[in-house]
C-alpha cells in the first residue's frame, strides 16, 4: 500500500541556510532522503499573523525575475 502525504513550508524569500536560500536546502534535502517529489513556489499574494494580517504582494518587476 502506498502514502501519501503533503509538507507545507512557509519560508521567506531571503531566508538562507549555510550561505544558500533555504528553499534549496530543502530541495536538496528531500532528493537526498529519496522523497519521490519538490517543489518550490513562490507566493505572488497573501497574508498572516505577523504584521496584523497585512497583505503582502510581488510587483510585476519581481516577477519577472
Amino acid at each position: 500500500m502506498t502514502t501519501l502525504e503533503q509538507l507545507t513550508i512557509y519560508i521567506d524569500e531571503s531566508d538562507r541556510w549555510h550561505g544558500k536560500p533555504v528553499y534549496a536546502a530543502l530541495v536538496e534535502e528531500a532528493r537526498k532522503m529519496g522523497i519521490a517529489k519538490a517543489t518550490v513556489i513562490r507566493g505572488v499574494e497573501g497574508f498572516g499573523m505577523r504584521q496584523n494580517r497585512q497583505i503582502h504582494t510581488a510587483n510585476i518587476l519581481e516577477l519577472a525575475s
